[in-house]
């Protein structure tokens, strides 16, 4: 038995060796195989591609979708963005303020408006800096032709940044005439030419307007409660509106020499304008306050104390439709839409 196994395992090592060498050399030419298929694969994809970006017969590579539009600041109305008010939907309130009526007073509780006549000028970049910073909004009645033109780009500018910051935008005449002085004719003139500046410049056309002077309105200028001039407004579709506190800085403006005051005393005129109204009526009585964003004092002195005296006061500053009852900007103007795609940049000539 012994003699008659050798050449039996004599056998079985010759058939594990050679099924070790078939294995070997079988993973061998896999290797070698899988090797080259791979470098042709990558030869096959460098000769379809440019600059190595694959062709367009490769497949895309999945990429993440774009993010989402940012949400609208602001709500769109006639092709004339609001910036500064989201949600302005559905039907538009029935307006509070009547046209051809003259209102000298707030009548909205615990208001008190400000409002700032003649500019834009220089200073008015200032002003909607401190008003920015107050977290304020008031009125600017305006005017086309007066310290400045309408059209000229840093006006625009300037008066687009208003808008665009919630400020109610108010006409205040073309030119700033005395409109008893002048034909029906004429003061339509006055008006529709300053409407179609911001109609242009902004897309909207004011309700609100306030005479230069307050004249047709006071006694003392012009002529007070002049028919020809509300008469004439009011057929427009303008309520009227002016003021119970005058601060005079346009009679001690320094740009005035003939009323030259210092600082001191011109704060002093102002201060004394403002509180005797305020401290004669009513705890409360409501409150139309006029200044003008065209004198420098008016923006870095006036206003600032004007401002934290009527704060401290417990009031709330608003613009002057606000005040009124007209709280909804879309019922400020009496029409929105789309601005002009361009606009001149000069006025023509006087």
């Amino acid at each position: 038995m012994a003699n008659g196994g050798k050449p039996m395992q004599t056998k079985n090592k010759i058939l594990i060796a050679a099924v070790s060498i078939i294995v070997i050399v079988g993973v061998a030419l896999g290797v070698y195989f899988g090797v080259r298929n791979n470098k042709d694969s990558s030869n096959h994809e460098s000769n379809n591609s440019i600059g190595g970006i694959p062709s367009s017969s490769a497949v895309p590579t999945p990429t993440a979708a774009p993010p989402p539009p940012p949400a609208q600041n602001g709500t769109m109305i006639n092709g004339t963005l609001f910036p500064y008010y989201n949600g302005l939907t559905g039907q538009v309130p029935a307006t509070v303020g009547i046209p051809g009526m003259v209102y000298t007073n707030c009548v909205t509780p615990n208001t008190f408006s400000i409002s700032f006549d003649d500019g834009p000028s220089n200073y008015t970049n200032e002003l909607l800096d401190l008003l920015d910073k107050e977290n304020l909004k008031v009125t600017f009645f305006v005017n086309g032709d007066n310290t400045g033109c309408i059209y000229e780009p840093d006006v625009q500018k300037v008066l687009k940044r208003a808008f665009r910051a919630g400020h109610q935008i108010a006409s205040h005449t073309w030119s700033h005439p005395m409109l008893t002085t002048l034909s029906v004719d004429a003061i339509t003139t006055e008006m529709t030419r300053l409407e179609k500046a911001l109609m242009d410049i902004l897309g909207v056309i004011p309700r609100y307007m306030r005479p230069p002077f307050g004249d047709g309105t006071f006694g003392g200028v012009g002529n007070a409660n002049d028919q020809k001039v509300q008469s004439t407004l009011k057929n427009l579709g303008y309520v009227i509106t002016t003021w119970d506190i005058a601060t005079k800085d346009a009679d001690v403006d320094d740009n005035l020499q003939q009323h030259k005051l210092s600082d001191t005393e011109l704060q002093a005129v102002v201060q004394k304008e403002i509180t005797s109204v305020v401290e004669s009526n009513p705890k409360g009585a409501t409150h139309m306050e006029l200044m003008h964003d065209t004198y420098m004092r008016t923006v870095r002195l006036t206003a600032p104390w004007s401002i934290n005296y009527i704060k401290n006061l417990g009031y709330k500053i608003v613009p002057v439709a606000t005040c009124l009852g007209d709280a909804d900007p879309r019922n400020w103007y009496k029409n929105i839409g789309p601005p002009a795609a361009s606009t001149p940049t000069t006025c023509p000539p006087k």
